[in-house]
């Protein structure tokens, strides 16, 4: 009786971890949004780290990074359609709505962070979590990132219909400084020293991390149902990205290159957003793209767990 009861313990505890293993994505975007809103205090001293932070994820979908598989695909259908979705379709959709049930700063904010490039680390970890082309997803970046310095302004003056002025110069030093140490520091470290195992580990607590210094250095002195309006822009960015992705699978489209449509062509950079945000207005344009990347984060992290079993050679 004993052993049968020492042994249905020792099933359900497995089971448990096994469940919070499968959930530690969706388990890490809560739990640091809950501490950045109830103790704070610990993010200021991880305001300097944020680059630095973003370049170790950026290392994570970097390393073992083909440089002619790259070459290979970089004009492939999912690349340009990802830029497409990411830079147009996305932002021209979703700001007319947003304007409607939102305004001043926190309206800015929101037209701030759909103007931004792909979010480097976040794009690369979900995509690869799900089963999706890394390969792809990185050149997605990269090309993104490449296009910032002019897409972002333009669209912030075209959309906003104002004089905002947002520094190129600036923009273009922090992404090459990010995006140059992450591929630096990939190249450096021998291939295979690190497992995809330790690779995730460390992204998914990254970007842990990421949200909690996010959430803990705003000022989210807004209304619930503004954020709420806000979350629901961050949301409609998602859903418009799986729609256009399921497009494409119907269209008869590879699912692993599908499922980097859908990461490629809607997760924001909170960093570069909150760079640019401080630049164009105050605490409630950041307090406006932190609840828009958290979000974004929340309902990624519960995607992952769907997708990663609709990918050949995944469960």
């Amino acid at each position: 009786m004993a052993t049968s009861l020492l042994a249905a313990i020792v099933r359900h505890i497995a089971r448990l971890r096994t469940v919070v293993r499968s959930q530690r994505t969706l388990l890490v975007v809560i739990g640091a949004t809950l501490a950045g809103v109830t103790v704070p205090a610990l993010s200021a001293p991880l305001q300097p780290l944020l680059p630095a932070l973003v370049a170790g994820l950026i290392f994570t979908g970097f390393y073992g990074f083909s440089v002619d598989e790259a070459t290979d695909q970089r004009v492939s259908t999912p690349v340009v359609v990802s830029l497409a979705c990411l830079y147009l379709f996305v932002p021209v959709a979703l700001y007319p709505l947003a304007s409607v049930a939102l305004s001043g700063e926190i309206l800015l904010g929101v037209l701030v962070v759909l103007s931004a490039p792909l979010a480097a680390g976040s794009s690369i970890i979900w995509t690869r979590l799900s089963g999706g082309n890394t390969v792809l997803t990185t050149v997605v970046v990269l090309a993104s990132m490449g296009l910032a310095p002019l897409a972002m302004p333009s669209l912030i003056a075209l959309l906003a219909d104002s004089a905002v002025e947002v520094s190129a110069s600036e923009l273009v030093v922090e992404l090459a400084a990010i995006v140059l140490a992450g591929g630096a520091l990939a190249y450096a470290v021998p291939g295979g020293t690190v497992s995809e195992d330790t690779l995730d580990d460390f992204s998914v607590a990254t970007i842990g991390v990421l949200i909690y210094a996010g959430v803990g250095g705003s000022t989210l002195a807004v209304e619930a149902t503004q954020l709420a309006a806000v979350g629901a822009v961050a949301i409609g960015s998602i859903a418009l990205s799986a729609a256009v992705a399921y497009g494409l699978y119907a269209r008869g489209m590879r699912s692993d290159d599908c499922i980097t449509v859908l990461f490629s062509s809607s997760m924001k950079n909170m960093s570069v957003s909150v760079m640019v945000g401080a630049v164009v207005g105050g605490g409630t344009v950041v307090a406006s793209i932190t609840a828009f990347y958290v979000v974004q984060q929340v309902v990624s992290s519960s995607l992952v767990r769907h997708l990663e079993g609709s990918v050949p050679g995944r469960s």
